[in-house]
């Protein structure tokens, strides 16, 4: 997204180049596996504690690095954390690969067939041996079971194959900031610096924001 307070349209030839240099210099990240559950708590912790956490995580191998596709999962068990996510005695659960999951893997099913529905749940087996290192019985326990691919990804959230967002490898430069080649034009989101993610995105709005109000208008904010 972008945002601006420009009076005219200004060099948009040097914007629209600046532009596509910046598309060309990230990376793409890969996309998710999910698992969205609602489960009978009885006999669970009501809330955290060290050994049973709200959130944990589930490393297959680590020889193939953490990166590697399926071998690595996190599992989200917040209402540990508020118990008004659930309802009384349930607790629920989110099991996700943290963008590792290659979307070719998954380019050209068709989401109503059967293959497609067979390999959905053949891939998310590797999320449910991660819940499960925690919660043996947990699938005695579903009452609500939500399964996603790249595929759900890319429909719902409308990101071209299912990806998490762009991404530049540690080590070799950070994302572009703000502002670009047209005086008072703004680019925000997870294409900017500082990234992908929610808190990343929001920071990039209030970088943006600074960067339109002087420092003196924030001195006299805080007055």
């Amino acid at each position: 997204p972008a945002v601006g307070r420009a009076s005219q349209v200004g060099p948009l030839s040097a914007l629209a180049s600046q532009l596509r240099d910046r598309t060309r210099s990230v990376g793409r990240c890969s996309s998710f596996l999910h698992l969205h559950l609602g489960i009978d708590g009885t006999g669970l912790p009501s809330v955290a504690s060290e050994s049973f956490p709200a959130q944990w995580a589930v490393v297959e191998d680590w020889s193939v690095g953490v990166d590697a596709p399926r071998n690595t999962v996190l599992v989200s068990m917040a209402s540990l954390l508020d118990d008004s996510l659930a309802p009384p005695g349930c607790h629920v659960i989110h099991a996700y690969v943290p963008a590792t999951e290659p979307y070719e893997w998954w380019a050209g099913l068709e989401r109503t067939s059967a293959e497609y529905k067979h390999k959905k749940a053949e891939a998310v087996e590797v999320l449910w041996r991660a819940i499960e290192k925690q919660i043996p019985d947990v699938r005695s326990r579903v009452r609500i079971k939500l399964e996603a691919s790249p595929l759900t990804h890319e429909r719902f959230l409308r990101r071209d194959g299912g990806s998490y967002g762009p991404f530049i490898p540690a080590g070799q430069g950070q994302l572009a900031g703000q502002r670009t080649a047209l005086p008072g034009f703004l680019c925000v989101g997870d294409s900017t610096f500082p990234g992908i993610g929610m808190p990343a995105v929001a920071a990039s709005g209030l970088i943006a924001a600074n960067s339109l109000v002087g420092v003196r208008q924030h001195w006299a904010m805080l007055d």
